[in-house]
């Protein structure tokens, strides 16, 4: 059967079968025989089109050395193309055999009448022994196609929902990141309010001392370290009149989470009654700390327990330790 070119088209998918096309076009078609049907239907008619043609001889220049170079690397595709040879060879003895035998015929339709009983009419019968073989051969190369195609089909499938699973998971990825960045921007808004409401606060100052000098106490600084379940001595901070602020270095036993938050809580009621936002942890004398600044007016004569807790990077916070002091005013 000679190979025939629909424009553009056809021609771009011979063009594909024998290995022509660029590698952009060729992963488009890829994409496209396996999600497009009508593709995939055309795709296998125009190779069925460029066997017949290569085993017919009609094949030329380029296309046959690629055919020959190209196509016929896959073991698949030599077992299409032998197939092939295999039923046009059947179909071409059958009709010679109907040639042969209508030529007998005519010639015994010569003969004399006298000499007719004598030859034995095999015409009609060989006629349709070769037609019933042709007609066997036609069908079971139609079955033959129709569970390549079906299989090829459910192979097509097969791979469209393995990227259909695979186009969900990625779309619940972006989702999640999404969802991650959204909650880090808050965080950050966060963080920025308390830093921009520490940085507004006026800065006071103590009494004129004895000698005529005053001096400002803006800040104090207390390290502390987590609580075990040993009964031990509680840290008490003195917090003079006039401190603006007062930091707390809370030592880490080990530094596992990227930030951190601190909530202030009363112990009597377990009420938060101050609370960070998210802290980056520091080195302190080779320790991993946990710095935190609390305004001074939010400490009053009495106990606190700060509550220290980490955020993973994928989301989510763990409470990690606790730490108490007794607050003073002297």
């Amino acid at each position: 059967m000679p190979l025939s070119h629909e424009p553009g088209r056809d021609e771009q998918l011979v063009r594909y079968l024998l290995g022509l096309l660029s590698d952009e076009d060729t992963e488009r078609l890829d994409e496209l025989s396996i999600a497009d049907d009508e593709v995939a239907w055309r795709l296998r008619a125009v190779e069925d089109e460029l066997v017949d043609s290569y085993v017919s001889g009609t094949l030329t220049g380029e296309m046959l050395e690629r055919f020959e170079s190209f196509y016929l690397s896959s073991p698949r595709r030599r077992q299409r193309v032998s197939f092939a040879r295999s039923f046009r060879r059947s179909v071409d003895r059958a009709a010679e055999r109907s040639d042969t035998d209508a030529g007998c015929e005519a010639t015994e339709s010569l003969a004399p009448e006298q000499g007719r009983s004598q030859i034995v009419p095999r015409s009609k019968p060989v006629w349709l022994l070769a037609t019933a073989a042709a007609l066997f051969l036609v069908c079971g190369a139609l079955l033959f196609q129709t569970a390549r195609l079906r299989n090829g089909l459910n192979e097509a499938q097969t791979q469209r929902q393995a990227l259909d699973r695979r186009a969900h998971q990625r779309e619940q990825q972006l989702n999640n990141q999404h969802a991650a960045n959204a909650e880090g921007v808050k965080e950050l808004e966060r963080g920025r309010a308390s830093l921009a409401e520490l940085v507004q606060q006026p800065a006071a100052t103590q009494p004129d001392r004895p000698g005529g000098s005053s001096q400002a106490v803006t800040t104090m600084a207390l390290v502390l370290l987590p609580q075990t379940r040993a009964i031990g001595p509680i840290a008490t901070l003195a917090v003079p009149g006039g401190t603006e602020r007062v930091r707390f270095d809370l030592r880490l036993e080990s530094n596992d989470f990227p930030r951190y938050q601190v909530a202030l809580k009363d112990p009597a009621t377990n009420q938060i009654v101050w609370r960070s936002g998210q802290i980056t942890p520091k080195s302190a004398g080779g320790e991993p700390t946990v710095p935190v600044v609390v305004p001074a007016r939010a400490l009053k004569p009495q106990h606190y327990s700060f509550e220290l807790a980490g955020f993973r990077r994928a989301g989510g916070a763990e409470v990690v330790s606790s730490y108490s002091v007794r607050i003073s005013r002297p």
